[in-house]
């Protein structure tokens, strides 16, 4: 992560007292950034992708561990995303925070015309100040679908995806976004009222 370095500027301050001041205001900037994971002059290094996706199920329980056993700063965050599709076109997104263990959820195991659907899972992690890592799939390169067994039929909505990403959920593997913000959606037309 790059710092803030005031380096000839703060150099050329010729008051000690002024001098101290802005050597602990740059101090105070890059420990900040280091506590938020966030580069303070930019946008910071993306996390080493992960190891492994893990999905254990039974009946339409699902439960995913990451595999993420190499060195991160202090405010990385994991996400994990499900899809119909193995090429995740639309993936539905659990931001879950700091932890590595997804807690167990439902999926459904049919379809609204009660037709078995395959689940393919992937994960990656990602700084608040940094692009999200390349996501790792369930199965490696290519991607393992998982079958569940039960009753429930449902289509799940279309997602609508994480963070600044696109609104209609056709961004994945971008956790909080690439953008600092994402504008407003405007209407397709203005009716009359």
């Amino acid at each position: 992560m790059a710092k803030l370095n005031l380096g000839q500027a703060l150099q050329s301050i010729t008051d000690p007292a002024a001098r101290q001041m802005m050597q602990s205001v740059q101090d105070a900037i890059n420990n900040l950034g280091t506590n938020l994971a966030a580069d303070p002059v930019g946008v910071g290094e993306s996390p080493t992708p992960l190891q492994s996706v893990n999905v254990k199920t039974t009946g339409e329980m699902v439960h995913v561990t990451l595999t993420h056993n190499v060195p991160v700063n202090k405010g990385v965050h994991y996400f994990l995303e499900y899809d119909n599709d193995p090429s995740f076109p639309q993936p539905h997104v659990i931001h879950n925070g700091t932890s590595r263990s997804i807690p167990p959820f439902s999926l459904p195991a049919k379809d609204d015309v009660s037709s078995p659907q395959n689940w393919y899972f992937r994960g990656y992690p990602q700084y608040p100040g940094s692009r999200a890592a390349s996501p790792v799939n369930f199965g490696g390169i290519t991607p393992t679908p998982v079958t569940l067994t039960g009753t429930t039929a449902l289509t799940l909505q279309p997602s609508t995806g994480s963070g600044t990403a696109a609104a209609d959920g056709r961004q994945g593997g971008q956790g909080f976004g690439t953008v600092l913000s994402r504008t407003a959606i405007a209407p397709k037309r203005n009716v009359s009222q």
